[in-house]
């Protein structure tokens, strides 16, 4: 069967996936990142749409797929300076559509069991997001030599060359030697 293709549409937030593999449907469009409150939640901002495309198929050992990819441009704070620091996020996942735990069993390892409900419909929106914030840097850090945390010419510290204090030691030191 040939596959059809939805260009530059905002991406739906539900869809029934058993129907969309079953026509082998590719989804090409955007989804409004203001609405995804757990990525918001993860970062200081979120700059543009998360773009994405999505395919719904079988795999030649017929299991239920949905494979894609999604990109967004998201702000971080630093854990170096704690100021702001930019970051372009993209995923690219394949996971095994699967109505219960039994069926994610059988799974190959290659693929992520993600559940629909009883109906066959799948929050692809939540997916998705789930598969962004995996993205997401543990210890987000601006590169070398940009981050603030850094001063590009330090002064010289004289204090501690300055200050001489006695060494504590010493006194032990005196004992010893009598």
């Amino acid at each position: 069967m040939m596959s059809r293709t939805m260009t530059d549409a905002p991406i739906p937030r539900r869809v029934d996936g058993k129907k969309l593999v079953d026509i082998n449907q590719q989804l090409t469009g955007i989804i409004d990142s203001a609405k995804l409150t757990r990525l918001a939640a993860a970062t200081t901002h979120v700059y543009t749409p998360v773009q994405c495309h999505v395919e719904f198929f079988r795999d030649p050992e017929r299991f239920l797929i949905l494979s894609g990819d999604c990109s967004v441009k998201v702000g971080m704070e630093c854990q170096r300076c704690l100021n702001e620091v930019q970051a372009d996020i993209r995923s690219e996942f394949e996971l095994g559509l699967v109505l219960n735990d039994e069926q994610a069993k059988k799974l190959p390892r290659r693929l992520e069991p993600i559940e629909l409900s009883e109906e066959g419909r799948l929050e692809l929106w939540e997916a998705i997001e789930d598969e962004i914030l995996l993205c997401l840097p543990d210890f987000p850090m601006h590169g070398d030599g940009e981050c603030t945390a850094f001063n590009a010419n330090p002064e010289k510290d004289n204090s501690a060359e300055e200050l001489k204090r006695p060494n504590p030691f010493e006194v032990l030191a005196q004992l010893k030697q009598k």
